[in-house]
């Protein structure tokens, strides 16, 4: 019998955003009491599929390579706390279409293939902090951050002692 794998669907950031993530978290982090995240944890959740059996994830990782090809925009203008499960995030004043209609498609093809979409509204968010005790004192980063992602990635979740430990197991970038 195999241990199921525990999967989600992210957009990764670039390299400036994530490094500017990163430092955000890092000077969030003593204000909330909790803990930043590193750099390289740093990515979107557009969605999370949890334990999934390894025999579903040949086709997971064909849906993955064959998504359109991304090219698009997020503003991340608005600091937010989710009390539960006491993570600080970096997200958008307003809702970004892009972003919004990419989880309903993908939720859409998911569902043909035997997922189920949560029924919580979709909240693009990133996380920073974990184990806050508070919100950040403010509600807006110091400026805003302009991310723009072009993969969609297939990507599995490992906890050790160390933390999640995130490895991609397929994009739709270019084979080529």
């Amino acid at each position: 019998m195999t241990v199921p794998r525990r999967l989600f669907f992210a957009l990764w950031p670039d390299d400036a955003s994530r490094r500017a993530l990163a430092a955000e978290a890092e000077r969030l982090a003593p204000q909330c009491g909790g803990y930043p995240l590193p750099a390289e944890n740093m990515h979107i959740t557009l969605a999370f599929l949890g334990g999934v059996d390894a025999s579903r994830l040949e086709a997971l990782v064909d849906l993955t390579r064959a998504w359109p090809a991304l090219d698009g925009e997020w503003t991340l203008d608005r600091l937010g706390h989710f009390p539960q499960p006491r993570i600080v995030w970096a997200g958008s004043r307003t809702p970004n279409a892009e972003l919004t209609t990419l989880n309903a498609e993908l939720w859409q093809a998911l569902g043909r293939h035997g997922f189920t979409a949560p029924q919580r509204e979709f909240t693009p968010h990133v996380s920073l902090v974990r184990q806050a005790d508070r919100a950040a004192p403010e509600s807006r980063p110091p400026a805003p951050l302009r991310w723009r992602f072009d993969h969609l990635a297939l990507v599995e979740s490992k906890l050790d002692d160390g933390g999640s430990r995130y490895r991609t197991l397929a994009d739709n970038r270019s084979q080529g």
